[in-house]
């Protein structure tokens, strides 16, 4: 079997792990955790990082601090992992679903400003697949409306906008370290930004609302949203080869994309000029929507693990009835017809041509 994703722990993982382990502090309350946050915002050249369980409770930290609640709207991709929208939900706002563009499969500049309605306080955009949305024009509807962009950066740590490293552009970014991801924790994720104050009202509602001086003198209705030391004893030393591992991963696009380049009815994705992607899953987009799910089945059944692409937004169960699905003609369309392909550092260029001659054989079965 050659799975969709396996993380690679090539780095100082286990020594790391096993410091923590001697030391005892394995929980929120060790080195590791501040050494990783430190690495982060080094990596992005930034003031602050702040370390979280997990990219969803990163989401709704972020939008927390940055005061959207109660009555308020947030506009939002169609084409995304749902948590930003449910976290949007979470706080009492609404996610306003705006769809994509069709090569950089992020929300699409062309659409916000006719969704903006004086309740909108922030634009959520997320950098899909490792390749970044149009950030100049998304910041400047952002500055001429006053609202605050958030960057979800879970798929494309490392990518860059126009020079820009994603993530350094809106008011905040936020980043998954899932197991799946380029860098991983287990389960994980981060926040960086410039705003010293809000990074310090971020650090408070992440341990419960607690002073951070005062032990047990709560300031604010918070949440337990910590980092363990274990889990940032790995991260730290997934940072530390993060720099090796794009490169790998660029390596691997190119074979992919030259292996695949003569199958008939399949697209490669599609790059804009202006973006430094960062490989994290190898997507492909099939002509015909029909073909995608016999396809996946195919490839299971030669050993080979693909995925489809995330369902759009609005099919949700619990946000069907609130939107109208004929806004939303991209995302539906790119949904249905592509899938993901195995990528992970493990994955070869022996592998790649097996993946390709077998994903040849499906899209020209009959069954």
């Amino acid at each position: 079997m050659i799975p969709i994703y396996q993380p690679s722990f090539v780095g100082r993982e286990k020594e790391y792990v096993n410091d923590c382990l001697d030391s005892l502090w394995i929980s929120s309350q060790g080195g590791y955790v501040k050494d990783l946050e430190a690495s982060i915002a080094a990596y992005h050249d930034m003031p602050h990082a702040l370390v979280v369980a997990n990219c969803t409770c990163a989401l709704h930290l972020a939008f927390v601090a940055l005061g959207i609640g109660e009555g308020d709207e947030v506009i939002c991709p169609d084409l995304t992992f749902i948590a930003p929208a449910n976290m949007i939900k979470l706080t009492g706002a609404k996610p306003v679903l705006v769809d994509i563009d069709p090569v950089t499969l992020a929300i699409n500049p062309d659409l916000i400003t006719k969704s903006i309605t004086p309740r909108t306080k922030a634009i959520l955009v997320v950098h899909q697949f490792g390749h970044a949305a149009d950030m100049d024009r998304i910041m400047s509807i952002a500055r001429d409306f006053g609202l605050r962009v958030i960057e979800d950066n879970a798929e494309s740590i490392g990518a860059f906008y126009k020079g820009k490293m994603l993530g350094t552009i809106g008011d905040c970014a936020t980043f998954s370290f899932f197991g799946n991801k380029v860098v991983t924790t287990g389960e994980g994720g981060a926040i960086v930004l410039r705003d010293k104050t809000l990074w310090q009202r971020m650090q408070i509602l992440r341990d419960h609302g607690m002073s951070p001086t005062k032990r047990y003198e709560h300031l604010d209705l918070g949440f337990n949203y910590r980092m363990t030391n274990l889990q940032a004893a790995i991260g730290l030393a997934q940072m530390e080869k993060l720099d090796e591992t794009l490169e790998l991963r660029r390596k691997q696009l190119a074979v992919y994309e030259r292996v695949l380049g003569d199958i008939e009815e399949l697209e490669t994705r599609k790059f804009a000029n202006w973006c430094v992607p960062t490989h994290w899953l190898m997507t492909v987009h099939l002509r015909e929507s029909k073909k995608r799910n016999p396809v996946l089945k195919y490839m299971l059944d030669n050993g080979i693990e693909c995925r489809p692409m995330i369902n759009p937004v609005h099919m949700a169960d619990h946000f069907a009835q609130h939107y109208d699905a004929w806004l939303f003609p991209n995302a539906i369309d790119v949904s249905s017809r592509s899938l993901h392909l195995p990528s992970g550092n493990n994955v070869d260029e022996e592998m790649i041509s097996c993946i390709a001659a077998n994903l040849e054989k499906a899209i020209k079965s009959d069954d």
